[in-house]
């Protein structure tokens, strides 16, 4: 079956007559006569019926039709973007992020992205690492940036940054007089972690690092973003996990965010991309990145991002941690039950 077969059947469907429809198409009427044959032969149905005084769908033409129109469509809408990328070879780069961590990336990025190719149109789109990779393979997306974004055929990967986790806790909580917590401390404790659904890899990796390090993990509540974590903690009803960029990025009155005590659990944010790609804007973004990550750019508390100063509400504090003895000596108030 060929493009100008459907075209001669839309034509002679809309104009009822072999012969308008010939001259619509600007071939002879034996040419359109003869491809619909072939075509009604390869179904191995009329999608026409034919007599001296009129021309009529049949039955399989009127379900014919439809398709063939969509087809059509459709490969006219491929041509118009093989064109549009010509013309453009830049276009519009589709960025997915997760949640709470585009702002950073762009806020470093786009302005070199700007200076190089001013041309791109940027879309970002927020989403889930794992709706991000999937749209990554369907050619829905450019690029994506998320949490540990696995291998997966045809894509390929750049680790961003790979930064601790922090606890936020209310100022009134034991644990914020601490200068770094132990895991084992939040035993017990109503923990509020990332929503499994949204991102397991992150959700287990936190949970099972936790575990790892001797705390007995109650998980009070799941939540999507920090935005909706740091109300929770500031009521004192639960203690909240996070990374540090975005704590340092939310600053919140009533909460302080306190790092773990040394090996800190450690999460890995990627940028990922299709293998075969060859589109100008998703190259540069790429080396982009690259140049900033290994300047340095994205690790927490970089100048370069919006970290509040010492002293204020939600400050992630910075000082040195203790030695052994004294980090991991437990707050009465925050020793596990038996």
């Amino acid at each position: 079956m060929e493009l100008r077969q459907l075209e001669y059947v839309i034509a002679v469907a809309e104009e009822l007559h072999f012969g308008r429809a010939a001259a619509r198409m600007h071939v002879t009427q034996q040419s359109v006569s003869e491809q619909i044959r072939r075509l009604e032969h390869q179904i191995g149905a009329p999608l026409f019926t034919r007599t001296s005084r009129r021309v009529a769908l049949t039955a399989v033409g009127e379900a014919f039709l439809p398709e063939a129109r969509r087809a059509v469509a459709a490969a006219r809408n491929a041509l118009d973007a093989g064109r549009r990328a010509a013309v453009a070879p830049a276009g519009e780069l589709r960025i997915g992020h997760a949640e709470d961590l585009g702002p950073r990336l762009f806020q470093l990025a786009v302005p070199a992205l700007r200076a190089r190719l001013p041309e791109v149109r940027l879309a970002p789109a927020p989403m889930t690492t794992f709706d991000q990779l999937n749209a990554l393979g369907d050619h829905r997306l450019d690029i994506g940036f998320g949490w540990n974004a696995e291998a997966r055929p045809g894509l390929e990967s750049l680790l961003v940054v790979r930064e601790p986790f922090v606890v936020a806790v209310a100022t009134g909580h034991p644990l914020a007089a601490e200068a770094a917590i132990d895991p084992a401390w939040l035993s017990h404790q109503p923990i509020i972690v990332n929503e499994r659904a949204l991102n397991p890899w992150l959700h287990d990796h936190i949970v099972g690092r936790l575990r790892a390090r001797g705390a007995a993990v109650t998980i009070h509540r799941e939540i999507s973003s920090l935005d909706r974590l740091l109300p929770l903690v500031l009521t004192g009803a639960a203690i909240g996990i996070t990374v540090a960029a975005s704590a340092a990025a939310r600053p919140f009155a009533g909460v302080v965010y306190r790092p773990f005590t040394d090996p800190s659990p450690l999460a890995d944010q990627r940028i990922a991309w299709r293998r075969d790609t060859t589109a100008p804007a998703v190259l540069a973004f790429v080396e982009i990145v690259r140049e900033l990550r290994d300047a340095g750019a994205f690790v927490p508390g970089d100048p370069g991002l919006p970290t509040p100063e010492a002293g204020t509400p939600g400050h992630l504090a910075h000082t040195p941690r203790q030695d052994h003895e004294t980090t991991t000596g437990t707050p009465a108030e925050c020793r596990p039950r038996d």
